[in-house]
């Protein structure tokens, strides 16, 4: 009885015991991020497979987003890009944190002629 008291509580210590270099559950996930307020999507380039965008910072700085290349501001990064949209996300965050950016207009879109009383932008023409 005392030889199977003792492999009883052996075995249970096992299922009690923790891992000490796992981090708590608690601290498995990251708490909210600044969401990314004031950027904008300039543009997109590329193929299906390989696509390259740059967005602006409220700041004005560019920033290049590769398919390929991790996103430059942690802990954001890069779940999609496509011909008109990419998107971003916190994996580890404990609320789900996701932006997306759409290009504005419609694919093949130019800007209008200017209208028959406006002079070009370049100057008179003789």
């Amino acid at each position: 009885m005392r030889h199977s008291l003792l492999i009883l509580l052996l075995c249970w210590g096992d299922v009690l015991a923790r891992d000490p270099f796992r981090p708590v559950a608690a601290s498995l996930c990251q708490a909210a991020v600044a969401p990314l307020t004031g950027w904008r999507l300039q543009g997109i380039a590329g193929r299906e497979t390989r696509y390259q965008a740059w967005l602006l910072t409220p700041q004005g700085e560019r920033v290049t987003v590769g398919s390929n290349t991790p996103f430059p501001l942690t802990p954001w990064q890069l779940v999609a890009v496509t011909s008109r949209s990419l998107t971003l996300a916190v994996p580890a965050s404990c609320h789900a944190q996701q932006t997306t950016f759409y290009l504005k207009g419609y694919a093949h879109v130019k800007d209008s002629d200017p209208a028959p009383h406006q002079q070009p932008a370049a100057g008179l023409r003789r």
